[in-house]
C-alpha cells in the first residue's frame, strides 16, 4: 500500500485493498503543442517518453484506465502498452480552457468518476495513483485533489508575511505553521457534477489528499523541469520502482 494510505488533511484514515467498480475510471490526456516545453509528452527522456512512463504505469494498475489524445501517435503508444485509447478532437487538444471543452472527450464514456492524472509528473507511482483512488472510494466518492505539505516560510508579492510573524528574530521553520500546496497530481471527480457545473468541485468542500513526497510531485512544465526529470530519471531509473 502507498504512503498515501496514511491520512487526508482532516486526518481520516483510508481502508485496506478493495475491488475498483465498473463505473469509476483512471485517465489521462496529452497532445503536442506543449508551448512551455514543445513536444515534452513524445520528446525523448533517458530512453523513453512522458508518454511511454505514464502509459506503463497505467498498463499497471488494477482499475480502469485509459489515456486520450487527438494525435495518431497516442493510439500507437498505447496500442503498444496495451491501455485503452480515447480519441479527444483538434479543439479539444488545442485550446487552454475552459476546462469541459478541454475534456469534451469525457462526455459519451458511461462511467460515473474519474480520477484524472497529470501525464506530466513521471515520478509519480502506479501504487500512489491506486492508493488515492482507494482512499476515494473509501470516501463515498467525495470529490478530492492531490496537495503537498510545505513548511517554510512564504510572503506575497508585496511583501506580506503569509504563514509566519514578520517581526520575530529569527527564521526557523519549526515555528512557523505548515502550508499546502497544489500539487496538480490527482483529481477525483463526478462527471455529472463536471458538466453541470464546469469545474472539478466545489473548492469549499473538497478533500484534500497529501501526497506522500516530493519527488513524486515533480511536473515538467518548462525546459528547465525537463532537463532536471532527465536527470533524476536516468540517475535512479533501475534502483526503485516508478
Amino acid at each position: 500500500m502507498s504512503q498515501i494510505s496514511a491520512v487526508d488533511t482532516d486526518d481520516r484514515m483510508v481502508q485496506p485493498e478493495m475491488r475498483f467498480p465498473a463505473d469509476v475510471a483512471v485517465f489521462s490526456f496529452g497532445r503536442t503543442g506543449s508551448q512551455r516545453c514543445p513536444n515534452k509528452m513524445l520528446r525523448p527522456m533517458a530512453g523513453t517518453t512522458l508518454t511511454d512512463i505514464l502509459l506503463a504505469k497505467f498498463a499497471r494498475c488494477p482499475c480502469q484506465t485509459f489515456f486520450a489524445g487527438f494525435e495518431a501517435v497516442f493510439r500507437e503508444r498505447c496500442d503498444a502498452h496495451g491501455v485503452t485509447f480515447v480519441q479527444r478532437d483538434e479543439r479539444s487538444a488545442t485550446i487552454d480552457e475552459p476546462i469541459v471543452e478541454i475534456l469534451s472527450f469525457l462526455r459519451p464514456l458511461e462511467f460515473t468518476h474519474f480520477l484524472c492524472v497529470n501525464a506530466s509528473l513521471p515520478f509519480l507511482r502506479a501504487e500512489t495513483i491506486t492508493g488515492f483512488l482507494e482512499d476515494c472510494l473509501s470516501h463515498e466518492r467525495e470529490p478530492a485533489f492531490g496537495v503537498i505539505r510545505r513548511t517554510n516560510h512564504f510572503m506575497s508579492l508585496d511583501r506580506q508575511a503569509l504563514n509566519f510573524d514578520a517581526s520575530a528574530p529569527t527564521i526557523n521553520t519549526k515555528t512557523i505553521a505548515p502550508v499546502l500546496e497544489f500539487a496538480h497530481a490527482l483529481y477525483f471527480f463526478s462527471k455529472d457534477y463536471f458538466f453541470r457545473e464546469g469545474r472539478y468541485w466545489d473548492w469549499r468542500t473538497v478533500r484534500l489528499v497529501e501526497l506522500p513526497d516530493k519527488l513524486q510531485t515533480i511536473d515538467v512544465d518548462t525546459e528547465e523541469d525537463f532537463l532536471i526529470a532527465e536527470a533524476l530519471w536516468r540517475g535512479l531509473h533501475g534502483r526503485q520502482g516508478v
